[in-house]
């Protein structure tokens, strides 16, 4: 399965101005950097992997669109709210300083909240189609919680056996 991208640099173009992104990524103003942009975006997709994966096993599923075509495998997107992240995470990232009374400051700080309330369980990630955009975690060994059991033999090395040597 290949990995869900949770946001593209199309997605930023079209949240964002290309005069803002061409700003951010090229020194002399000539054009949008595509790879200084997708590095911010993989930066996010990490980021935000570390957030969810506290509630979603990773990769995550994303959400399947509606099929056009009957019988055909449905094409799985991430969920709006995970581009919108994505995209102010690595906004944020492009700039070498943000002032705190900023649009920019205030999405960076929002995005972090979202991702802070989903990783605790108080929001869940939503597809427009319904369905579910991944599989939740249960409690298992890896997230500290249920009855997890360990069998240990006697041990073999003692005190006592290891006298003489």
């Amino acid at each position: 399965m290949p990995v869900l991208r949770y946001a593209t640099v199309a997605d930023m173009l079209a949240r964002f101005s290309e005069a803002e992104l061409t700003q951010l990524t090229d020194p002399d103003g000539a054009a949008v950097n595509a790879a200084r942009i997708e590095t911010k975006l993989d930066d996010a997709q990490a980021t935000i992997d570390g957030w969810i994966g506290q509630v979603y096993r990773l990769p995550l599923l994303g959400c399947a669109k509606p099929l056009t075509v009957p019988g055909g495998e449905p094409e799985r997107v991430a969920p709006p709210q995970l581009v919108r992240i994505a995209c102010d995470l690595a906004r944020f990232w492009l700039r070498d300083a943000v002032q705190e009374d900023s649009d920019v400051y205030r999405r960076y700080q929002a995005a972090m909240a979202e991702l802070k309330a989903i990783a605790e369980g108080r929001a869940l990630l939503s597809c427009p189609w319904g369905g579910s955009a991944g599989d939740l975690v249960t409690t298992d060994a890896q997230q500290g919680g249920g009855e997890v059991l360990f069998g240990f033999s006697a041990r073999a090395v003692t005190d006592d056996s290891l006298r003489g040597f």
